[in-house]
């Protein structure tokens, strides 16, 4: 259970490294800069995954607990 925690540490850090990237990409007005549409766009696409991969491992991680305590009973 502890190594889907660590997973799930790594992707908030990565969730937080994307948005600070992103967020180089906006002028004064918080819109995306014409010129770096691209890259947020992919920005937003890599933030789907990594949200997508840490909702897998928060489930795996509750579903290893739920299993513990049916065992323990």
């Amino acid at each position: 259970m502890s190594c889907h925690q660590h997973a799930i540490d790594d992707f908030n850090l990565q969730i937080q490294m994307n948005d600070i990237e992103l967020s180089l990409l906006l002028d004064k007005e918080e819109e995306v800069l014409p010129y770096h549409e691209n890259k947020a766009d992919e920005l937003e696409h890599k933030k789907l995954k990594l949200l997508l991969g840490k909702r897998f491992h928060q489930n795996a991680a509750r579903s290893y607990w739920y299993y513990m305590a049916m065992v323990e009973k």
